[in-house]
């Protein structure tokens, strides 16, 4: 297929040399689909960024272990492959993986004329890493007191996009109206490419500041990743003003008739990494971060005494 339609010649071979100084080197491994903001970009036919965001989703979980990618996988799904639509995605996927230094090794092009409709593309990412086991970000168990830190985001990321459209597009009839408020069009806001947070993590863990937790907010809202990072049995005491959220989420809440406890479940508020730091850790952890370009938020504290996630507004 890659012949047939002129792409480039890719390679798949890692030299794993320099990790032996690793005391217990483990390769780890995620996927991430992009169907729902996949289909909005095939609506606007803006699909250049899509690739990349597949490999930011995939980096940016990779980063929440404190692991190293190595290289990405795609599969690109459809009915009946066009090679421009495939260069498309494979061009932005190319450009996600240079930014975020790593191979990109291949692609497979799956034909599945009974499950897609004409001219509709699914794309899915697999990323392979390397960790030193010791290191792992996830094995310190939390603290009653210790610090969640939120890192923004740069739009909805991966979440949330088939209730965003049914809310706001349906409802305002077009994505390319101009919002004063937004800045740009609703379908520029929605489709803003994933950030990846890889240097923003590396840097905090070679300041020797313990991570003892870390999730990417994908695949479901800030509540469903703050059940992950906090291992599914401490609770914790979240504070944030409605009016420090970005104005997308306003608009989606507002406009979209979304109450809050369903924006909680379904998008990521304005956060695309969580993170659990010591109290004593915490004020150096988010200099640290700003120094790299990032923009902390600190959004509570751990509370190891109960299960139950406490929103304070």
């Amino acid at each position: 297929m890659r012949e047939k339609f002129g792409l480039a010649k890719l390679h798949n071979e890692i030299l794993l040399d320099r990790f032996r100084t690793m005391s217990q080197p483990t390769l780890v491994s995620k996927t991430n689909g992009l169907s729902g903001k996949l289909y909005i970009a095939s609506e606007m036919d803006k699909m250049d960024k899509i690739g990349y965001d597949c490999v930011a989703a995939c980096v940016n979980d990779m980063a929440a272990l404190g692991a190293e990618p190595l290289f990405f996988y795609a599969n690109i799904s459809c009915v009946r492959p066009r090679a421009d639509k495939v260069r498309i995605l494979e061009d932005g996927i190319a450009l996600g993986c240079k930014e975020a230094g790593i191979q990109f090794a291949g692609s497979e092009i799956t034909e599945l004329p009974d499950k897609y409709a004409f001219d509709q593309y699914e794309l899915a990412g697999f990323i392979v890493g390397i960790v030193d086991r010791a290191k792992k970000i996830g094995r310190v168990r939390l603290q009653d007191g210790d610090v969640i830190i939120g890192l923004a985001s740069d739009g909805l990321h991966n979440n949330g996009y088939v209730l965003a459209r049914k809310q706001l597009f349906l409802s305002k009839g077009t994505m390319e109206v101009y919002y004063d408020t937004l800045g740009g069009t609703l379908g520029d806001e929605l489709l803003r490419p994933t950030r990846m947070y890889r240097t923003g993590m590396e840097h905090l863990l070679e300041s020797d500041i313990e991570v003892k937790s870390c999730v990417q907010v994908a695949h479901g809202g800030i509540d469903r990743a703050l059940r992950l990072l906090l291992q599914e049995k401490n609770g914790a005491v979240v504070k944030r003003r409605m009016d420090s959220i970005p104005p997308l989420y306003q608009m989606l809440h507002k406009d979209g008739n979304i109450d809050m406890q369903q924006m909680r479940q379904t998008f990521n508020m304005g956060i695309g990494m969580l993170l659990v730091v010591s109290e004593e850790n915490s004020e150096r952890a988010a200099e640290c971060l700003e120094e790299i370009g990032e923009s902390p938020i600190f959004l509570g504290l751990v509370e190891t005494e109960q299960e139950r996630i406490r929103y304070l507004e």
